[in-house]
């Protein structure tokens, strides 16, 4: 926006958010949190999984690195698996991953998964559900709980909780179908 200065009528431009900014905030809020549940899985720490995230994030703000994604979803999850491996060879001190090599490989596809790779990539796209159907699919498949458990534990009925899973697992197939992981369904 342009505002003219009353003093000597210079015209002044006054600051405004970039579009690059916008699309980068917009990517931040639709997939922090799923991130945060990805990484969680591999590393196993509330703390350093949103440590690596925010630190993927911060390096992609700064190289302003999302703009030429095509794919940005595929992208976060790759990076941030790659982010966790550096983690974990940190850990026992080997070379660092720079996701950046990896940004032009082709996309990762299903067959190519390692069953450490799947229940991961299974609590990314579940934080992508609401709460309560989150909360009640991942009560059923991390704890093993009967869905009375559930019911119990939630204080809601059975058929809330059969209602909320069936839902989880009709959202869960849309999710996987649209992102092409189309063998995970296979897991539910």
């Amino acid at each position: 926006m342009v505002k003219k200065n009353t003093d000597d009528s210079k015209m002044v431009v006054r600051e405004n958010k970039s579009s690059s900014d916008d699309y980068f905030e917009s990517i931040l809020h639709s997939y922090y949190s799923p991130l945060c549940n990805y990484a969680l899985k591999i590393v196993g720490s509330v703390d350093i999984a949103e440590d690596l995230v925010q630190d993927l994030f911060l390096q992609l703000y700064e190289k302003n690195a999302l703009v030429n994604v095509n794919d940005p979803e595929r992208y976060l999850i790759k990076s941030v698996k790659f982010k966790c491996m550096d983690y974990h060879r940190s850990k026992s001190k080997r070379r660092e991953v720079n996701f950046e090599d990896y940004m032009h490989e082709p996309t990762q596809t299903v067959s190519d998964l390692h069953e450490d790779e799947i229940e991961p990539l299974i609590h990314y796209f579940a934080a992508k559900l609401p709460e309560k159907t989150r909360m009640v699919f991942l009560l059923s498949r991390d704890s093993e709980m009967t869905y009375k458990e559930i019911a119990e534990e939630l204080n809601i009925s059975v058929k809330t909780v059969e209602g909320q899973m069936g839902r989880a697992l009709r959202q869960l197939r849309t999710i996987l179908k649209s992102q092409n992981y189309l063998s995970l369904i296979l897991f539910l």
